[in-house]
Order: C-alpha cells, then structure tokens, then sequence
C-alpha cells in the first residue's frame, strides 16, 4: 500500500490546506460527514454529603430470638407496669423477654427506627403508641398487615391498653392472628 492510499484510510474527515495566514481567506463550508453524531448529554453531578450524619443509638433490651422488634413509648428505662403488662402480653402469644427485641423509642426520630429495622431482621414488627416508624403510620390500629414475609401491627401506647377493656380485646385479636 502506498502513502497516500494508507492517509486515505487513516484520516476519514476533509482536510485542508491553507496556504499562508495572509492569503485571502475563503470560506469553505465542510461536506457533512455521513456519520450521525448523538446529541450531548449534560453531564449530572452528584454532590457528596457535607457531613456525616451521626444517628444516637436507641436504648434495646432483649435478644431477638424469635426476629420480633416491639417498638415501645419508653425513655432508658422500662415503665414498671408497663413492662410487666408487656410481659402478660408476650407471655399469651408464647414469647418471651429473649425471644424480641424491645426499642425505648420515645422522641425517636423516623431515621434510628430505620436504622435499628435495618441492623435486626424481624418476622413481626409491632408499635406500641410510637408512631415513629414511616411503614406504620398508615396502618389502622389492630389490623395487622403483611408486607412479604413480615407481619406489622400499629397499637396504642401500653399505658392507654393497661387501661382499656376494649382495647385489650383489640390487641389480643390482633397478636392471634400475627403469632398463632
């Protein structure tokens, strides 16, 4: 192959040649090339976060045996009557302190609940009068719902069922058809 039938094969847009700077310019307008160009996509930037976002650690208590997380209206400390009530409860459902994992979730933010359903697996997730938890809001009180494999129950604080006939009956209904 000679030079130029190699320049031929190598270069595929027009070239010209300009003679000097000062020479009388012509404009010469560029034959278009039979190659079709896509049109330019703006490039999206994704901006790093500023700084890191730090969740304080809500206070748990038990081992999750069983993958139950209660979500529960207490500070540090569990409410005496209201864990003994808790523990009845649990106790009628065949569970245990062991078997579930209980989150003092008082002036909790939607961000740790997400972080605590995150780090523990769970089959049953139940909220006693937090309302914290973003899944459970929309819920009605005592109707537990499936979402795949987990099953989610939204209920009233211990202190308002302790005190409540009927909401003791909702409850019990509620965890038959959850637990048994």
């Amino acid at each position: 192959m000679s030079d130029a039938a190699f320049l031929k094969e190598l270069i595929q847009e027009p070239v010209y040649l300009v003679k000097s700077a000062e020479a009388n310019r012509v404009s010469i307008a560029p034959t278009p090339s039979p190659a079709v160009y896509a049109e330019e996509q703006p490039v999206s930037v994704a901006e790093e976060p500023k700084a890191e976002i730090k969740l304080k650690a809500l206070s748990t208590s038990g081992n999750n045996l069983k993958a139950c997380i209660i979500l529960v209206n207490w500070a540090n400390e569990a409410l005496t009557e209201e864990k003994e009530l808790l523990l009845k409860i649990l106790g009628s459902v065949k569970r245990s302190e062991d078997d579930v994992l209980l989150v003092h979730a008082k002036n909790a933010t939607g961000e740790q609940i997400e972080a605590i359903l995150a780090e523990h697996k769970h089959k049953q997730l139940i909220d006693f009068g937090t309302n914290t938890c973003a899944p459970l809001q929309s819920l009605a009180l005592y109707s537990p719902q499936s979402e795949g494999p987990r099953k989610m129950l939204r209920a009233d604080a211990l202190s308002e069922i302790a005190s409540d006939v009927e909401k003791k009956k909702s409850l019990w209904k509620a965890l038959q058809q959850m637990f048994l």
